[in-house]
């Protein structure tokens, strides 16, 4: 048996691209016979950022992928994509306030306002960014948790639907996902639906669920206070009043008028 004697060597060498250079090469046994002859210095540099760069194009292909996934499973409306924080539009107060309090809230949601159930409530006509926040909000908070995005009619078709005999979720199980398992829920379009009593049952027993787990929750309203409270009646409003901050958007849509 060979005894090691690990040794390195030198020898002139040239290469096509970078012209004539010296190549190291190296032993274990210390003979010139078995030498590992590293070829090119600038040539083995140039392949390894190759690959690096190739496995940072992976990686980041691969990130990209699971973002794109994450968001269909929360249901982030794909024009939504790009909204933040970052480029709301805030030129008044009253803007500014609503802007400060989604920033407050992102930036704190693991540290404060997950764990106490905290919640938000942004109510304005349609066009005034109250959907911009908060799936700017949703999109933050994903990306260490679980979030999802419904309209009230989704939500409502996701319990319904499972009344039907073939159906592969029991309404429990909905119930315990929308109410209790998922990390934030959004749920825009509350009171355009016709408020029948089914309807008030199913949302009732989603926030009481969350309420009671102390799962965070926004809501995205056309009303104002007073019609919001009609329309969800005393029960939810009393929780919400324990647990929601009330923002207001009471500015002109951010939407251009169509004109004649």
């Amino acid at each position: 048996m060979m005894k090691l004697d690990p040794k390195e060597f030198t020898r002139p060498a040239a290469c096509e691209t970078h012209g004539e250079y010296t190549e190291r090469g190296g032993s274990m046994f210390g003979d010139t016979g078995s030498v590992f002859w590293w070829g090119c210095p600038a040539c083995n540099t140039a392949a390894r950022e190759r690959e690096q760069a190739e496995a940072k194009e992976r990686e980041e292909a691969a990130r990209q992928t699971r973002i794109e996934t994450r968001l269909r499973v929360a249901g982030i409306p794909t024009g939504f994509r790009g909204r933040s924080l970052e480029n709301f539009t805030a030129t008044t107060p009253e803007q500014q306030h609503a802007l400060d309090i989604a920033r407050e809230y992102a930036e704190n949601f693991w540290s404060r306002h997950h764990a106490e159930g905290r919640s938000l409530v942004f109510a304005g006509n349609p066009g005034t960014g109250k959907s911009h926040l908060a799936l700017a909000i949703a999109q933050h908070v994903m990306r260490h948790g679980t979030v999802m995005y419904r309209d009230v009619m989704d939500m409502l078709r996701m319990v319904r639907s499972t009344w039907s005999r073939d159906s592969d979720r029991s309404e429990d199980e909905v119930f315990t996902l929308l109410g209790e398992t998922i990390d934030l829920l959004v749920i825009d379009e509350i009171g355009v639906q016709r408020g029948t009593e089914d309807e008030q049952i199913i949302l009732f027993d989603v926030l009481n669920r969350r309420y009671r787990e102390n799962r965070p929750t926004i809501l995205l309203t056309n009303l104002g206070f007073k019609g919001l409270s009609e329309f969800l009646g005393p029960r939810i409003i009393d929780r919400l009043k324990e647990k929601a901050v009330f923002v207001p958007f009471r500015w002109p849509s951010y939407r251009s008028d169509w004109k004649e």
